[in-house]
């Protein structure tokens, strides 16, 4: 039965009364499912496909979240792989393979919000001997472009650039990568445009230097390079890559140390048009300023772990060309089970595990000038903590719009608990409401995987004892 609940509250920073509007789904159950995926809106409907491995199941809700139709998936095999979900504003789309003799045939199927089939094709052949490693996708912010991604067997990338709007394949190639590093991939970024950038953390067997290797593709100018970028006498960590589709931008961000050191001194980047990056662009540095310190270590005990524990989350873009780069202190202690001497046979796999403790604490918010200068710090002061769930219920969201951002949080990670955020303004300004309560309504809200439906609304996976419930909050 749906439930239905309107929460009031004061909003701190103003006299203004507000209110939130609360809809939670029926529940649906995860027992035998590996994985699930929200869809958000279709054409006003709420989708869920739910994963079973072969089979894939699609739930669809009206705008009051009541279940209205649930029905699996059927293809041209019972094998397929699923690559990708994606809405289409009216409709959702799914891009999948099997193998077929010696190739893999690449299909779509476009659906519309009561899961009727509208359209199907197929739009690429891959031979088997390219298909040496799991497809993995990546996608553009404006989901048009769908890049997917394999290695054949001489080791070489096998790409190709899907097009949802035409349905038909952009572009495809295969790409060799120098085998005398010890590659790993670390970030793939789609632009809206249909180019591309992968990110390579490199490090090479004859000397102990860091490196970022990055490869940049933009298939409609033919551009495609190896640019490989030295951190010098310094290491980097959390390295992210975007790009500022307004002003054309590539940003390439991270956390930085000195080398031998776990503490963090602040912050690395690169801004430059995407085809200007070159091995000699200057990467600039940002030390964490020591007030930025003094705001961490309020109140707590080992004062000198703070700096060791920053963890760079996301980075979002300012109209002007400047940045806000978002951060959050995170850590986690593996403790021994005290019964892992006790052990009565080799099969005892409880007495053998250790347990894990996961802190999820402030979240900084540093804004960047277009100059790359440092306009303000903000420190967002929260304390989370939970045991062996591998923190999905801890961190933060962000629901964006164009007068502030929405930093929503679980005060506490467990049943009855409650829900806050922080308003902030495009100067810095800072206000904490109490947003909600989930106590009595048996909801455990995983926020960092909720999806922004609208500028004023959102939904929230609620997952409890095998049972998954959607909740939106409309503000």
């Amino acid at each position: 039965m749906l439930k239905h609940i309107i929460y009031i509250v004061f909003c701190l920073a103003s006299t203004v009364l507000l209110s939130q509007e609360v809809s939670i789904s029926p529940e649906l159950s995860l027992r035998n499912y590996f994985a699930y995926d929200i869809l958000g809106d279709v054409d006003g409907r709420s989708v869920v496909v739910r994963d079973r491995g072969f089979a894939k199941e699609v739930d669809v809700f009206n705008r009051e979240l009541e279940l209205i139709k649930s029905e699996e998936l059927l293809f041209e095999k019972k094998r397929v792989d699923v690559f990708n979900i994606t809405e289409l504003d009216t409709v959702f789309q799914v891009l999948y393979g099997y193998f077929e003799q010696d190739s893999m045939i690449l299909r779509y199927r476009i659906y519309d919000n009561s899961v009727r089939l509208v359209d199907s094709m197929e739009f690429a052949r891959i031979h088997k001997k390219d298909v040496r490693k799991k497809i993995l996708c990546s996608q553009s912010l404006n989901d048009r472009y769908i890049m997917l991604m394999t290695e054949d067997e001489d080791q070489n990338l096998v790409l190709l650039i899907y097009d949802s709007v035409k349905r038909r394949m952009d572009w495809s190639s295969k790409i060799e990568v120098a085998d005398n590093y010890d590659r790993r991939l670390d970030e793939v970024l789609v632009t809206d445009k249909g180019s591309f950038a992968m990110l390579f953390r490199e490090k090479a067997w004859t000397s102990d230097k860091e490196e970022l290797l990055m490869l940049l593709v933009d298939p409609r100018s033919g551009l495609q390079k190896f640019v490989k970028l030295g951190l010098g006498d310094h290491t980097g960590s959390d390295v992210l890559i975007d790009f500022d589709n307004k002003n054309n931008l590539f940003l390439i961000v991270g956390i930085y140390s000195e080398k031998k050191s776990k503490e963090a001194k602040g912050y690395f980047f690169l801004s430059e048009r995407f085809e200007s990056i070159s091995s000699s662009s200057n990467i600039r540095y940002i030390s964490f300023e020591a007030n930025l310190y003094e705001e961490l270590i309020q109140g707590r005990k080992k004062k000198s772990r703070v700096l060791e524990d920053i963890a760079l989350k996301d980075v979002l873009f300012r109209q002007d060309g400047g940045f806000l780069l978002i951060s959050e202190i995170e850590r986690e202690y593996s403790r021994r089970n005290p019964y892992s001497g006790y052990a009565r046979t080799g099969y005892d796999n409880y007495s053998r595990r250790s347990w894990i403790d996961y802190y999820n604490d402030d979240i900084i918010v540093s804004s960047i000038s277009p100059e790359g200068v440092p306009d303000w710090n903000k420190v967002l002061y929260k304390k989370q903590f939970s045991q062996d769930d591998e923190a999905i219920y801890s961190s933060f969201y962000i629901m964006k719009t164009p007068s502030r951002l929405r930093f929503i949080y679980n005060d506490e990670i467990k049943k009855n608990n409650t829900v806050s955020e922080y308003l902030m303004d495009p100067a810095g300004k800072l206000a904490r409401n109490s947003l909600l309560s989930t106590a009595y309504q048996n909801m455990k809200l995983r926020f960092k995987d909720a999806i922004q439906i609208s500028s004023n609304s959102m939904i929230v996976p609620s997952e409890s004892n095998y049972d998954l419930n959607l909740v939106r909050i409309t503000y």
